[in-house]
């Protein structure tokens, strides 16, 4: 895939014109060339020209009139731009894999890539959250023509989750964006580092979270030891969504998947990029799959990946 480019929104500020480091900075929009890691040389001046390409591709193989879909990729902590870049292109490459004609943006805030600095990555999360919404979804949605339909998902890894629940609080309480229409269809956390109570309906953390999107989605695996209470990064912190899943007080449009037996099958040598149990959804194919008929609008009761538990629950299951 060396004539593609990735597209990318970094958040990250730029250190002697030649690398991303780890604060906080207005956007980049970048257009990266196959090969390369992401530069900011590559950034486009003009955001609008930048979204019009990622509006142009996801438009590319569809029928009209025009549909398409555009899909924000999020990271969670500790991630460098290497690495956010290698996932990115994997999520990228499984989708095409399996027929998928959409486009995936990565937005990369500021998180570090060494030692365990979960608590200044949750201030860099924080801190990004409403750049998220401003400078890319609401971006986009400015641009799209009436002829033009393009749904926007998200997909949340690990403190992404927290990036993506506290840009749609902000958003909710934005006197700038009183009056604007803007939605987003599909909201997908995989080992999202977020309380399990913080879901509930009648949790204030999430309100704008669930009023801004069609259906919400949460993939848990008991497994997952990054997210266990035990982690010296988190003690005394309250049971997180990515390993527990969904509270029994979450709205009607919020679904479940517990991945946790179907994770015990995946062959320890499926290659994983980061910790096995808390990374291995990037890469794994029925999750891909899940994913691609989650953003399509699949019934959620028919989808072949999964395995009815009780009303708006399921397990992961592979192909019969």
């Amino acid at each position: 895939m060396a004539d593609t480019y990735d597209f990318v929104i970094s958040a990250r500020n730029i250190v002697d014109k030649k690398k991303f480091g780890d604060e906080n900075a207005p956007c980049s929009y970048l257009l990266v060339p196959g090969g390369e890691e992401l530069h900011p040389r590559q950034s486009v001046k003009n955001p609008n020209l930048w979204a019009k390409r990622v509006i142009a591709e996801a438009r590319r193989g569809v029928k009209k009139p025009a549909h398409g879909h555009v899909l924000f990729f999020v990271h969670g902590y500790n991630n460098s731009p290497k690495t956010v870049l290698e996932r990115h292109r994997r999520i990228r490459d499984d989708l095409a894999r399996e027929g998928f004609k959409g486009v995936v943006v990565s937005f990369d805030w500021p998180s570090g890539d060494i030692g365990p600095f979960y608590l200044e990555d949750l201030k860099d999360a924080h801190d990004s959250a409403h750049q998220l919404v401003a400078d890319g979804i609401l971006l986009l949605a400015r641009l799209q023509e009436p002829e033009c339909n393009i749904d926007v998902h998200l997909l949340a890894h690990s403190m992404g989750a927290y990036v993506v629940r506290q840009a749609f609080t902000w958003a909710d309480d934005a006197d700038e964006l009183t009056g604007q229409t803007w939605r987003v269809s599909q909201i997908l956390l995989i080992a999202p580092d977020i309380s399990a109570r913080s879901l509930q309906t009648s949790d204030q953390r999430s309100n704008g979270l669930y009023r801004a999107c069609n259906r919400l989605t949460c993939y848990s695996n008991r497994h997952d030891d990054v997210l266990g209470l035990s982690n010296v990064k988190r003690a005394g912190v309250a049971p997180r969504a990515g390993r527990i899943g969904l509270p029994d007080g979450a709205p009607g449009h919020a679904v479940d998947v517990d991945c946790s037996a179907y994770w015990e099958r995946i062959p320890s040598t499926q290659r994983t990029i980061g910790n096995r149990k808390h990374s291995w959804h990037i890469g794994d194919p029925i999750f891909t799959r899940d994913l691609i008929d989650t953003m399509i609008g699949v019934d959620r009761d028919v989808m072949t990946t999964r395995a009815l538990v009780a009303l708006n629950r399921f397990r992961l299951v592979p192909p019969a």
